[in-house]
């Protein structure tokens, strides 16, 4: 028996071997030299503004649906404008979506670092009309074509494993039926009940699964730093820095025998929720509210005298923090599209300058435990925002759709890019990057 038992496990893990060995094998064998998916023209405010508007839309349309359902149309330009703003967040990522008869034919490629076997993993998948749900009739990785109708239920389970309860699976039923109309997708959808919960319940399981250990307990010691630095400072305008500087005194405190990248951390969680008066929450979950009453923030903290500034350098600090630092610049940049349509404040570059500020200063601040005690200590000797905010006099704000297409065409332009440059220069000079860069 104990002899049959060691065959059954030496088997077993030959097996795992071979299945490594033959999905590595497959993986080089499908890399290509070419994209099979090119990049398309740039991001710009009309395709952004679409596309909220289409994201909003089918958000109240499936929460709104009855116990009957309800038909849902995505039409291909609505398709293309969403692959636009992927690859303007994600430079390395290319897709497309045709419709054609009854199928869609969806493309992506995916740029890889130079290696010998090829550039690029070129994928595409066909989904047929069904009255049962989602099925994807062929998937190809580079040259090879398999049958694809086994990767939506694999990718489901796999989500359920990760955000469990089968919430996943359960969103996915969801989707009854599949029909093409010329350039538009009919989805046809029967939300689950509760279908807000479901969300919101997936949302807070990813937002647990991402909290380091210890990290509830920091950022709610910060969190009454703040408050107790409220009480003192109430009533008179003041800059961000005169509440930076007791927490980065602090923060250097508690990293002495710990973790200055952890404290630093914490420390810019913190400011985000008592600033945005817990609304940055919704990215990290109740790490405040769930142990004390969240207290209302003074509305007169700034940087360079204004109120939104600070939120533009806060919110996307926090934002830095929760996602890569590619993603952060490009939704703030994405946010001054937006404000240069009709009833928004225009596009403006001291607001790009305050993200890219905010987003380079989480980067400092947890980029190694020399740079993170590097700025810890910087901070706590000058309470200056002139030690990591940068000068934004003489940066155009303002400026309306036509203003902004006639000066600076798009955000891929050479002269808007000539304009992002200059402001990087002037966050680069700043007293807390002049540090040695030890890593």
């Amino acid at each position: 028996m104990l002899k049959a038992l060691r065959w059954i496990t030496l088997c077993t893990m030959l097996l795992f071997v071979l299945f490594l060995g033959t999905s590595a094998v497959l993986f080089l064998f499908a890399l290509e030299k070419e994209p099979r998916v090119s990049a398309g023209p740039p991001a710009d405010y009309v395709t952004v503004a679409d596309a909220k508007a289409f994201a909003k839309r089918i958000k109240i349309q499936f929460e709104s649906a009855d116990e009957k359902g309800a038909t849902l149309a995505v039409t291909e330009r609505e398709l293309d404008q969403l692959s636009q703003l992927g690859a303007h967040t994600f430079k390395w990522l290319h897709t497309n979506v045709d419709l054609e008869g009854a199928a869609i034919l969806t493309n992506a490629s995916v740029q890889l670092p130079q290696n010998p076997f090829g550039r690029y993993l070129n994928l595409g998948a066909q989904i047929q009309q069904s009255n049962e749900g989602i099925f994807i009739d062929r998937l190809s990785m580079g040259p090879m074509s398999i049958p694809g109708g086994w990767l939506l239920p694999l990718g489901a389970r796999l989500a359920d494993i990760v955000l469990r309860e089968q919430k996943a699976s359960l969103l996915l039923s969801g989707i009854s039926g599949v029909q093409v109309a010329g350039d538009t997708v009919l989805l046809s959808v029967t939300p689950p009940p509760d279908v807000k919960a479901h969300i919101k319940q997936a949302v807070r399981t990813l937002q647990d699964l991402r909290l380091p250990v210890g990290e509830q307990e920091r950022v709610v010691h910060y969190y009454d730093l703040l408050v107790e630095e409220g009480v003192l400072h109430g009533g008179r305008d003041e800059s961000l820095a005169a509440y930076l500087y007791p927490l980065m005194s602090s923060a250097a405190e508690r990293s002495i025998g710990g973790s200055a990248i952890a404290e630093n951390r914490a420390a810019i969680w913190a400011l985000a929720i008592y600033f945005s008066n817990g609304a940055f929450e919704l990215l990290i979950g109740k790490i405040v509210s769930s142990e004390r009453e969240l207290v209302r923030p003074p509305h007169d903290v700034t940087l360079a005298g204004r109120g939104d500034l600070m939120a533009h350098f806060l919110g996307s600090a926090a934002i830095m923090l929760a996602t890569q630092e590619g993603i952060s610049i490009a939704a703030g940049e994405f946010k001054e599209l937006l404000d240069s349509g009709d009833g928004g404040s225009g596009f403006s570059f001291v607001d790009v300058a305050a993200d890219r500020s905010g987003t380079q200063f989480a980067t400092l601040a947890t980029a190694s435990e020399t740079q993170a005690g590097q700025l810890q200590q910087e901070l706590s000797a000058n309470n200056s925002e002139v030690s990591f905010f940068p000068d934004t006099s003489g940066l155009l704000e303002g400026l309306s759709e036509e203003q902004f297409r006639q000066q600076y065409g798009d955000v891929q332009s050479e002269r808007y890019r000539q304009q992002v440059a200059d402001i990087d220069q002037r966050i680069a000079v700043l007293l807390i990057y002049r540090q040695p860069a030890s890593l």
